[in-house]
Formats: structure tokens, C-alpha cells, sequence
């Protein structure tokens, strides 16, 4: 077991990276273990999908949480295809971001970002 002096270094050590302690940690100086990613993703995802774009737009899930409209994984894993609205060969994200200008006149996002990974994780894991 390290000495009281040697926790105390560690934690500063592990403080100073940025790592967070949880109060049960911060007496042993162990960091906490970092949350899955993925999961966090996906609820990232989940919040993006249920808001509106801003004052006078809809969300996703106002057209796509059920009926006929109903967004699945399946249906954006079928991407890249071609895709009318585009006029193009277009992938999952590109197609995220048509929607949201488009159906829920929002701004969208720079593919490959944080915020369109996080919605297409989520919407990949709908049934």
C-alpha cells in the first residue's frame, strides 16, 4: 500500500491531467474509471434527437419516433446510398443534415462532429 505522501503526489498528479476523483477515490487517490463513451454518445444522441433546432423548428423525434416515419438503425445503416433530396450518393450523416435543414429547418452539423456521431449512435441503436 503507498505511503499517505505518495497518495497525496498521485492525486496531484492525476488532478493536474484533468482527471476526475470521486469523493470515495479521493482517499485512496485512484481516479475514477471513465465512463463508456459509446454510452455516452448515445444519450448525447437521445437529448439531440428530442430537441428542437431553435424558436419555430421541430425535432427529429416529432416525425420519427413511430408510425410509417419511424427511424430505425436499419434504415440508417442502408447508407451511403443514392438519395433524391441530395441528388447524390450520400452517407448516414449527410443525410442527418439534409433532414435537420430541411424538415426541421435547423443549422446542421460539420460532418464528422461530436454532435452528428452522437445522433447517429443513438439512431443506430433504435429498433
Amino acid at each position: 500500500m503507498p505511503s499517505r505522501s505518495s497518495r497525496w503526489i498521485l492525486a496531484l498528479v492525476i488532478g493536474s491531467l484533468g482527471l476526475a476523483l470521486s469523493s470515495r477515490d479521493r482517499a485512496t487517490g485512484e481516479a475514477e474509471a471513465p465512463k463508456d463513451p459509446l454510452a455516452a454518445a448515445v444519450e448525447r444522441g437521445r437529448a439531440l434527437f428530442q430537441q428542437s433546432w431553435g424558436p419555430g423548428t421541430k425535432s427529429c423525434a416529432v416525425c420519427h419516433a413511430g408510425g410509417k416515419n419511424k427511424l430505425t438503425g436499419a434504415r440508417l445503416k442502408a447508407y451511403p446510398k443514392y438519395d433524391k433530396a441530395l441528388g447524390k450518393v450520400a452517407t448516414g450523416q449527410e443525410k442527418l443534415n439534409e433532414m435537420i435543414q430541411s424538415k426541421s429547418k435547423g443549422t446542421a452539423f460539420a460532418l464528422g462532429s461530436a454532435e452528428l456521431t452522437a445522433l447517429e449512435a443513438f439512431i443506430a441503436t433504435l429498433r
